[in-house]
């Protein structure tokens, strides 16, 4: 295995310096002793320099059985392996540390939570959260045990541990985000709703509600439940709100008004049309969701994506090349092109975590890469190359 990083063979430099120093510098009652620890330690070094990796643990498990004070230096070692990926050899470290007869109880409990990262690196779950229960009592690591828990819950999506941690974690110090346990009662009243036990799921809404008020995920579940249950102005008046909050949130808001304005025939252009009015610095959200939401026989809507045609360079030279002028397109054209540029939109991203630059085509409330919430954003702009790349790809 190569050390590509020249940080990591800093890394190791810097760390063969330390022992030696210390090896050379600290008082023994050996010094044959002293010098088989160097000795090891560089041999170790030497090791993983040449790409040896499993011959450099070895060297530095012998210099750990020789000396019992170099703790510190093998938790250094340990996380080094643990950041180069090598995370089965930063267990093998940590479980060594934890073996020893002779630990302070500080260093005991560091070794635990090392130990339980290096898990959390391999995925195993299950022994990682064994550990980060027990340091999760008490301790200088408590609150990052309880934080990587919830982690672990949210993976398991075990919601009610979550929850229950989370409002812990409230008490003693501050969770990751505030916004969360909103989200995990959000969770419960989706399975409820989904099960159809609707009253059940409205209660969990309002536990929602009282996490974190104003909260969209909860106006747009709620909204979904008014909606198969009829009451359309509860529905309206909790979409429209959505709407004024967050225009991020206007795709997904503007399929539900919709449905809702279909089912007022008549009268559903005049609610789109209020919709728009009351976020006018929205528009091109809505003239995006519209598109990608087939929602174009609306003549609100259809006048929005007719603004888009005309002022989006990308797309006025597009409806250019194809021989038509963005601004006298007619009714029927804008919704051959809305349908061309649906199809394209499906095969390229529309959503990117605004934390870590995840790309998806559907939206996700906890972003599936870094595991924050609410930070995936619409992206409101057709990708016409990539789209066009994408269908030419794509089989017949």
């Amino acid at each position: 295995m190569s050390i590509e990083s020249p940080w990591v063979l800093l890394g190791l430099l810097l760390l063969a310096g330390a022992v030696g120093f210390y090896a050379s510098r600290r008082p023994r009652p050996s010094a044959l002793g002293a010098e088989h620890v160097r000795t090891n330690y560089l041999a170790g070094v030497n090791f993983l320099v040449n790409e040896q990796p499993d011959r450099a643990l070895e060297a530095f498990l012998r210099a750990s059985e020789l000396d019992g004070d170099t703790v510190e230096t093998h938790f250094a070692l340990g996380s080094l392996y643990r950041r180069r990926g090598e995370v089965d050899r930063a267990i093998r470290i940590h479980q060594n540390i934890i073996r020893r007869g002779a630990l302070e109880p500080q260093q005991r409990e560091q070794a635990k939570y090392a130990l339980a990262q290096d898990y959390l690196r391999a995925g195993l779950l299950d022994r990682a959260e064994l550990l980060l229960e027990e340091l999760a009592t008490a301790g200088s690591h408590r609150m990052a045990a309880m934080r990587n828990l919830i982690r672990i819950y949210e993976a398991e999506r075990d919601w009610q541990r979550a929850i229950a941690l989370h409002e812990e974690l409230s008490t003693v110090g501050r969770p990751r985000q505030e916004s969360a346990v909103a989200h995990y009662w959000c969770e419960l009243a989706e399975s409820a709703r989904a099960e159809g036990r609707i009253d059940e799921a409205a209660e969990l809404l309002r536990k929602s509600r009282s996490a974190q008020r104003r909260f969209p995920r909860g106006a747009l579940v709620r909204a979904d439940i008014a909606i198969e249950q009829g009451d359309t102005d509860l529905a309206t008046s909790l979409l429209r709100g959505v709407v004024e909050q967050d225009a991020g949130l206007i795709v997904e808001a503007l399929p539900r008004l919709v449905r809702l304005a279909r089912r007022k025939e008549e009268a559903g252009d005049a609610l789109l049309a209020e919709v728009a009015r009351s976020k006018p610095e929205g528009w091109r959200e809505l003239a995006f969701a519209a598109i990608v939401g087939d929602a174009l026989e609306f003549p609100s809507l259809e006048a929005l994506v007719r603004r888009l045609f005309e002022t989006d360079e990308t797309l006025a030279g597009f409806i250019r090349a194809l021989g038509q002028d963005p601004a006298t397109v007619d009714s029927r054209a804008v919704r051959e092109l809305g349908s061309v540029l649906r199809r394209l939109a499906a095969a390229t991203p529309r959503y990117r975590c605004a934390e870590c630059g995840f790309s998806s085509t559907g939206h996700f409330w906890q972003c599936p890469g870094c595991k924050t919430w609410d930070s995936q954003r619409p992206l409101t702009r057709f990708d016409l190359v990539a789209g066009l790349e994408a269908n030419g790809a794509a089989p017949a």
